[in-house]
């Protein structure tokens, strides 16, 4: 590794362990896992499941999943956009340290190492299945982007989304996808990727799902007015890719939400199922995440992602599951699952993944997750690099306060997460020295990027996509993947 690598590598973690592997002579060799799994789902908010206190029945098989695994209630997105987020959960870096900023239409560029390329080429079989537009590999640079590594990458998106002029594939074709894959998979030690679209907006969930949570709105619930295309922020408005027909009233939307959540879950159900049939799960490291979450309402923004740095959007469900005899931070919970209130984040995955396999460590900004403790004093960072006319925000959390701030409202928001998860009151007059040391953190670990900092890949698009997208609102501010 290059001195000046390892040099960042040391400061971006703030003094965390971050380099992973060999185990002292007078340990017993770990076992490795024999595969790799990773399942990850679009625009997924943790409070809205039945093991993150959600106290609708959203989600009884990732609850099941959650008993039988390890659940992270502290973990955050690098980004609230999918591009960026899932280009940071592949290399443990942040999105500008890798080239995947600003917004989701530059992509990794292909000389950033992934996962995916690390683990093919230590002979796993790698395999994804993803079902968001914005994911698809590009037939004009098939080497960059999140498909990058990927022996076998299934992007068919047969279903043209209603609201936008883009593609998409729903949980059911998804989850089959991946069953085709595992029933004719080249190997037993592989690296499985499963991305599943649901439930981002457009909030069209299947009917059957639909009656099961679609309540009689209050008689006195007003109606929230449309976003004008081309705006580029929507406080107290609903996105113009969100709406549906004559609906204005937002808990029909929040219960089609809940809905959705509950059609993708019903269908990873099908997919773990069938890997717990198979023998699949016991021995392998699974994983189980969102890219981002959802404003439902918070600081006034309705059903969109791109639009801030607080909690709903950034905070993911992180759920992770591990061969016995690897360590797993865990304290037992009155429900019955283990839980880890220590922060995690995407830039977790590469290390903890490593760590697992005993294989050579990379610069990154996480930590492995198998430890039986992880760092006390951690701080994460979360920023929006904004394009479109959009404003950007920063922001950074240790683990009880986070700290917001944009260029809309450039005085930083403190927040005591633990007291007050909704973000409601600003403590940041009574706490000034802990609003300095966080945005001080923030300011180091970003001044320097953790590798070259490479030119991201500029997405193109053909005239004819670009014109669709811009009559939808997509390229001026509706660009919330």
């Amino acid at each position: 590794m290059k001195p000046r690598a390892r040099s960042l590598l040391l400061a971006a973690s703030a003094g965390a362990a971050c380099f992973v592997g060999a185990c002292s002579p007078d340990e017993a060799p770990r076992p490795r896992p024999a595969r790799v799994i990773l399942l990850s789902c679009d625009t997924l908010r943790s409070d809205r499941l039945g093991f993150g206190g959600y106290g609708r029945d959203t989600s009884p098989n990732l609850d099941a999943l959650a008993r039988r695994a390890v659940v992270f209630d502290a973990a955050y997105a690098s980004a609230p956009m999918t591009q960026p987020a899932l280009s940071s959960l592949m290399t443990g870096r942040l999105p500008a340290d890798v080239g995947a900023v600003p917004g989701n239409r530059v992509l990794l560029p292909g000389e950033v190492e992934t996962l995916a390329e690390i683990l093919a080429a230590e002979g796993y079989a790698t395999a994804a299945v993803v079902s968001n537009w914005i994911l698809r590999r590009r037939a004009d640079a098939p080497d960059v982007g999140v498909s990058q590594g990927f022996q076998h990458f299934d992007d068919e998106m047969p279903d043209r989304e209603g609201n936008r002029g883009m593609y998409q594939r729903d949980a059911r074709a998804t989850t089959d996808a991946a069953l085709a894959w595992l029933a004719s998979r080249p190997s037993e030690r592989f690296f499985l990727w499963v991305h599943y679209q649901d439930p981002h907006g457009p909030y069209e969930p299947p009917a059957a799902y639909l009656e099961q949570f679609l309540r009689e709105p209050p008689a006195d619930e007003a109606g929230l007015p449309v976003r004008e295309r081309g705006a580029v922020l929507g406080p107290g408005q609903i996105p113009l890719y969100q709406v549906l027909g004559d609906e204005r009233r937002p808990s029909v939307y929040a219960d089609r939400y809940d809905a959705e959540v509950r059609y993708f879950d019903a269908e990873l159900g099908r997919l773990l199922e069938a890997l717990e049939a198979e023998g699949l799960i016991e021995d392998a490291l699974l994983v189980f995440t969102a890219d981002h979450g959802e404003a439902l309402g918070e600081h006034d923004l309705w059903f969109c992602h791109g639009e801030s740095l607080h909690r709903g959007v950034v905070q993911v469900p992180l759920i992770v599951s591990a061969p016995a005899g690897l360590p797993l931070p865990a304290r037992a919970a009155a429900d019955g699952t283990r839980r880890v209130d220590a922060l995690a984040g995407h830039v977790d995955l590469l290390p903890t993944v490593l760590d697992a396999l005993d294989l050579r460590p990379r610069p990154t900004r996480g930590v492995s997750l198998l430890t039986p403790e992880l760092p006390a004093e951690r701080t994460l960072v979360s920023d929006l690099v904004a394009a479109d006319g959009r404003p950007s925000w920063s922001s950074i959390q240790d683990a009880r306060f986070r700290l917001v701030w944009s260029e809309l409202e450039p005085t930083p928001q403190l927040f005591d997460v633990r007291a007050d998860p909704g973000e409601r009151e600003d403590l940041a007059a009574r706490h000034p020295e802990r609003v300095r040391a966080l945005a001080q953190q923030h300011a180091q670990l970003t001044a320097q990027r953790l590798g070259d900092g490479p030119q991201g890949h500029a997405m193109r698009v053909s005239e004819q996509d670009a014109q669709a997208l811009d009559a939808l609102g997509y390229s001026s501010g509706d660009e919330d993947e």
